[in-house]
């Protein structure tokens, strides 16, 4: 790798800030996830571009969960920066928070990190000619936690080739609560190169989903939380991308919602996989507070087993959540913010 330019973490921070409208948000004023993972994916393209210099698409995405409503009138601020370069790939962090201008309060909605890939005209890996060098003690500290999540991904990026041609289809609780939809990939959801924007994919995936969580509840619900997400083939303008959704996990207060991505070719219908994401839902009451949902019984062994993988699951997002919401995260929040304050 040619490293023709140095830059530190905190010289790659961006800085992207939305209001959120009643366009964006569901019957009850609460913004759909969908809106909030497309403005992400928005800040943290434009970073990757920035720091590369080149167009660039999304390849995973960790688990994300949201800590915190976000309702018609707030501020949602994003705040991305490059941790780490590697010969043609970045890692990304973001913090998102969220203000009410009324009562000028800012409270954390969440923290993740992604992997953005430099392509070429032929979407082809494209060579970094820039290094993210850490100087200052937290600077340090970000580009650690970096190379652990790298490391820690290395399972899964073995595994790209192969899950590229799982087209399969995926297994659900019950096919009663399950949809499948499609849509043709047009130009204008598309980024540099005639490619899907990753942001415009994740908004559809949670659309889809939120219909299936809602039929299953009866209830309006609100995004909670997406898995960890790997996306192992661009989408070309012009393809046909199908949808299929549905329960894979029922909790006390929330339903939880497999997407699996399938592109396919117009011209032949041979498809490729995509990408596969868990989504999760919390049940709203009429106040807005969240409500119990009715359970799931199973009844085949294969149920149990999904019941089984799907509480495995839970129990990391509740980790997450009691790490994100603990105050020694919060602090450390505090310190990131005013640090990339000085920067952005």
């Amino acid at each position: 790798m040619t490293c023709r330019r140095t830059l530190t973490p905190l010289e790659t921070a961006f800085q992207m800030v939305r209001q959120v409208n009643p366009l964006h948000a569901n019957p009850l004023g609460v913004l759909h996830g969908g809106y909030m993972l497309e403005w992400i994916i928005d800040a943290a393209t434009i970073t990757a571009m920035r720091v590369a210099r080149s167009y660039t698409l999304l390849a995973c995405m960790e688990d994300m969960v949201f800590i915190s409503p976000v309702r018609v009138g707030d501020t949602v601020t994003i705040t991305t920066w490059v941790e780490y370069t590697g010969r043609s790939s970045m890692e990304l962090s973001l913090i998102v928070e969220t203000e009410n201008p009324m009562r000028g309060e800012r409270v954390l909605t969440t923290y993740s990190s992604l992997t953005m890939v430099s392509v070429d005209e032929n979407l082809k890996p494209k060579p970094l000619d820039v290094c993210v060098e850490p100087r200052l003690e937290l600077e340090r500290e970000l580009y650690a936690r970096a190379l652990e999540r790298r490391e820690a991904r290395r399972p899964r990026i073995e595994r790209r080739r192969e899950a590229v041609n799982d087209t399969s289809p995926p297994r659900f609780l019950s096919e009663e609560y399950s949809i499948t939809s499609y849509f043709i990939v047009n130009p204008e959801s598309s980024i540099g190169y005639n490619v899907l924007h990753a942001g415009k994919l994740l908004r559809v995936l949670d659309e889809v989903a939120v219909i299936v969580a809602s039929r299953y509840t009866g209830n309006v619900v609100v995004t909670g939380s997406v898995n960890a997400t790997d996306f192992y083939s661009p989408i070309r303008v012009g393809e046909v991308v199908e949808v299929r959704a549905g329960v894979s996990y029922v909790g006390v207060r929330s339903v939880e919602v497999l997407a699996k991505v399938l592109v396919r070719n117009p011209l032949t219908w041979e498809a490729r996989h995509a990408a596969t994401s868990y989504f999760t839902f919390v049940s709203l009451g009429a106040d807005g507070r969240s409500v119990p949902v009715r359970g799931f019984k199973p009844v085949e062994e294969w149920q149990y087993e999904l019941l089984k993988e799907g509480f495995s699951r839970k129990v990391r997002r509740d980790k997450l959540i009691s790490m994100l919401k603990s105050g020694e995260f919060q602090g450390w929040v505090r310190r990131l913010r005013d640090s990339f304050a000085r920067s952005v």
